[in-house]
């Protein structure tokens, strides 16, 4: 494996990024905790910017995602379009027609979110992908300390064990679900080696 793709257990490493097209779009991948949504807040006051993160995009219950100005209007145009927000292999349906709401609206595009990897293979998307490479170890602390107090599910576990047990409850279910991260960096270091595989232009 490159030392370019490589992601260490302890290690924080540059971000990889690889120019697909000359479209005016950055995607931002990694694990969950490495950092994705905080490189996309960057540009979230920019007024030259559609920043979409999936979480939003979703109506995902998140504490810490932003939301764009704009992203009300593009999840009504794909409701009315399609009836839903596509997710899994269809998703890339919504992602081209997301590209297309922002070159309309003169906006450069920000996206992240891990629904970016049911777009396959990787190098079909467009503009330019920066791939985190944060630690394994730092992305999943992270990634508990983040998760664990989102109001909407320690509401929840709270209601149904009561607030000493519900606490516990919380963090042992999301200890649990975040443990995926040691393996989802594998993921990550793949797309990688394919975008470093790829050259644009030829197929």
């Amino acid at each position: 494996m490159a030392s370019q793709s490589k992601i260490y257990l302890l290690k924080d490493c540059k971000d990889y990024v690889k120019k697909l097209t000359d479209d005016k779009i950055i995607n931002i991948i990694g694990t969950k905790g490495s950092g994705k949504t905080t490189s996309a807040n960057k540009y979230i006051d920019n007024d030259n910017y559609l920043v979409i993160n999936c979480d939003r995009l979703y109506d995902m219950p998140t504490d810490n995602a932003l939301e764009d100005d704009f992203l009300p209007k593009v999840k009504e145009f794909l409701i009315k379009k399609y009836g839903e927000i596509y997710t899994g292999e269809k998703f890339g349906i919504c992602y081209d027609e997301i590209v297309s709401f922002a070159k309309e609206n003169k906006k450069n595009l920000i996206i992240e979110g891990n629904v970016i990897y049911d777009i396959k293979p990787i190098t079909k998307l467009k503009g330019t992908v920066i791939a985190k490479r944060t630690s394994v170890l730092k992305c999943f602390l992270r990634a508990v300390k983040r998760d664990y107090p989102t109001s909407y599910f320690l509401k929840l576990e709270i209601e149904k064990h009561g607030p000493i047990m519900g606490r516990i409850s919380r963090l042992k279910n999301i200890i649990k679900r975040r443990k995926s991260i040691f393996k989802e960096y594998n993921t990550i270091e793949n797309d990688i080696e394919e975008l470093e595989e790829y050259v644009p232009g030829i197929k």
